[in-house]
């Protein structure tokens, strides 16, 4: 009994694999390509004028390669871009290196089998010119994509 167990629990051990990796596998395997289903930008701020709540879908595609590599094609109805990037992944964060721009963002990492949630948020807080009162903006970035 305690060598079935033993073998049971040795198997186990050899087929079992971290999330990160099985994140990282899930992103690039059957073409790695996902479309980027909705994208949302939501604006709160202390001065009304700046608050937005933006949703599009359907923007574009991430295509991300076994090698660590891969390219977004991002429209915002009007234009098109491809950029391409480098990426590394964690359970948590998923972060692309726009290198041709010498640009980096880091995005918190919401996964599920051939699904997952980009969310990226920060707080700007400012005076502008000529005036006393200070502003505070904060942002909310959202990438919702479905593998292809």
């Amino acid at each position: 009994m305690k060598r079935l167990l033993f073998i049971l629990l040795a198997l186990f051990v050899l087929f079992s694999c971290s999330k990160e990796k099985k994140i990282e596998r899930n992103l690039w395997k059957n073409g790695g390509k996902w479309d980027i289903v909705k994208y949302e930008e939501i604006v709160t701020s202390t001065w009304p004028a700046n608050e937005k709540n933006e949703v599009n879908e359907n923007i574009g595609i991430l295509q991300f390669e076994k090698d660590g590599t891969g390219w977004m094609l991002d429209s915002d109805g009007y234009d098109a871009q491809k950029l391409n990037f480098k990426y590394t992944n964690s359970e948590t964060e998923l972060i692309l290196d726009f290198y041709e721009f010498e640009s980096t963002r880091t995005y918190d990492l919401d996964w599920e089998e051939n699904s997952f949630t980009l969310t990226q948020s920060g707080t700007h807080t400012y005076t502008p010119g000529g005036s006393t009162e200070e502003i505070t903006d904060h942002r909310l970035y959202r990438h919702t994509c479905k593998k292809e």
